[in-house]
């Protein structure tokens, strides 16, 4: 893939694969545990990108401020959008849609399309 190219539909196509693999390699009874999953590893990997986050804003212990590294708040915030893509895919979501509708909502939420 290249990455210059990446629209939200392929990141969707490319994340399918990858929790496809996931579904295969560690197998879970139903779907609903699927769901359950996906759900607490956004939780899982949310929290450790706000660990980063407050490493950042030197809001942790000395050695953790002095091993910060923007690349792993950035790894982080790529783990937190890769789960969200994961959970809408076992949920059907259309992702593409849903923040179209979402940001239609937010800018005349806040009259930015006046």
């Amino acid at each position: 893939m290249n990455n210059n190219d990446l629209t939200i539909n392929k990141l969707v196509e490319e994340y399918k694969e990858v929790g496809e693999f996931l579904n295969t390699r560690w197998p879970l009874k139903d779907k609903n545990q699927q769901i359950f999953a996906r759900t607490m590893k956004v939780v899982e990997e949310l929290g450790e990108l706000a660990d980063e986050i407050l490493t950042s804003m030197n809001l942790a212990r000395d050695t953790k401020i002095a091993a910060f590294s923007r690349e792993n708040m950035e790894d982080e915030f790529a783990d937190v959008l890769g789960s969200l893509i994961l959970l809408a895919n076992e949920l059907d979501i259309d992702v593409e849609q849903v923040m179209r509708k979402k940001l239609k909502f937010t800018r005349d939420r806040f009259g930015m399309n006046d």
